[in-house]
Formats: structure tokens, sequence, C-alpha cells
């Protein structure tokens, strides 16, 4: 999938369309595996007193409520680039009581609002292959936190078992796509995302890109025989 195929307008639009039923889906589409994902990803975050986190592609506030959850002290400024998913995420804050300790807003992954080295940490969960430039974006993470902390990104990645490989693609291009239109009520809305997880890079290449941009030790984890992985690099 190339750059053009992931025109921002139309994946802005996408987002907003299914907001509603995003989450019921993900628990869904994932068997409830989503939630595990996520709170091993916040772990790799390196934590502090009042820690202050970045959360790109924050959407409906999943990542930005577990960090909350995990982290004593720490505050979240989560972006997103679909008014739909962050209008969905206010409610959930405003619900748990935790407007003073979660801040989002409208942002693009590409040129964050924030100033060079203000966050302890920076977070992106399943939003780097929607990005059209995602090495501007992980370059972007790593500007705005400080020295010695990480960008932990935890992504779908193309599954290398021989074994589990072939039923892992039936699954995001036949079921997947079926269940998801079936829940959100949104003919072809799921399209994009099958094809978006197959053409993302794999584990490796995205560690190189890491690596490019001037994250140091990078390093990944695969989880769920090799569905997700999560990649983490340090500034120094």
């Amino acid at each position: 999938m190339n750059k053009s195929a992931k025109n921002p307008e139309k994946i802005q639009t996408m987002f907003s369309t299914i907001a509603h039923r995003y989450d019921l889906l993900n628990r869904v589409l994932s068997l409830g595996i989503d939630r595990r994902w996520r709170k091993f990803a916040v772990n790799q975050l390196v934590k502090s007193d009042n820690a202050h986190y970045l959360d790109v592609a924050t959407g409906t506030s999943d990542v930005a409520l577990e960090i909350i959850n995990s982290i004593q002290g720490s505050k979240v400024t989560g972006v997103d680039f679909s008014e739909g998913m962050l209008e969905l995420g206010k409610v959930k804050i405003r619900n748990a009581g935790l407007n003073d300790r979660i801040d989002v807003r409208f942002g693009d992954a590409t040129d964050l609002p924030f100033d060079d080295n203000t966050f302890d940490g920076s977070i992106i969960a399943f939003g780097i292959r929607n990005v059209q430039d995602y090495k501007k974006g992980i370059s972007e993470m790593g500007r705005v936190i400080k020295s010695g902390c990480r960008v932990v990104i935890l992504e779908f990645t193309t599954v290398q078992s021989k074994i589990f490989k072939p039923l892992y693609v039936f699954y995001i291009t036949r079921v997947l796509p079926f269940i998801g239109e079936f829940i959100s009520g949104k003919k072809g809305a799921y399209k994009y995302l099958p094809d978006s997880m197959l053409h993302f890079p794999v584990p490796e290449e995205l560690k190189k890109t890491m690596e490019e941009v001037g994250l140091q030790d990078v390093s990944y984890h695969k989880l769920t025989f090799g569905i997700v992985a999560v990649h983490v690099g340090t500034v120094k």
C-alpha cells in the first residue's frame, strides 16, 4: 500500500463514520485480547513521578485511560485527526472523572503541535499504519519527548508463521470485513483496515525505520502468534 492509498481525508472520514461502534468492534474482532495488548504496550513506557505522556492517534482514548490506570500520578495528552473519535474519547474521559488528568485535542501525527522535549514518553496504538508518512510520524514522536524516554508503537503486523498465516489472512480479509460491516452498519468501512494491516512493514523493517530517525536501543515484542508487535525505542 503506497502513500497515496492512505489518503488522510478519506481515513478521517472512515474513522469518524465507524467511531460509534469502534470500541465494540475492537473487543469483538480481537476476542477481547486488545486490552492485554494495550496494557503490555503501556508497561513499556518509562515510569516516573508525575509523568506526562503523549498518546498519538488516541482515538476513543483507551490507551490514555490505560496509562492513568497503570502509572500512578500520570497525566496524558492525546491527539487524533478524527473529530468523531475524539468526541467519544472525551465522553469516556468525562465519565471516568479524569478531565484533570487527560487532555485530548485535534492533531496531526506528522506535525505534532508541541515543543521539543515536552513529554516523558509517547505511544501510539493501532494508528501508525494509518499515517501517510509514518517515518515522519515516528520522528515527531521522538522529537517531543525527553532524553532517556521511550517511543512505544503497538501495531498489527504480518504473521510470519507458515501454519498460522493462512488462517490469519482469511480472518482479516474475509471474516473481519463481514463482522465489521454488520456491527458498524457501514458497508466498505472495513475493507481498508485489512489492506493496511497486510501491507504494513514487518517488525524488522519498522525497527530499522525507528533507528533511521535516531531512536536508540530499538527492540520489539511479538504478541499472540505475531498478530501484533510492540516496538520500543529510546531517545538519547
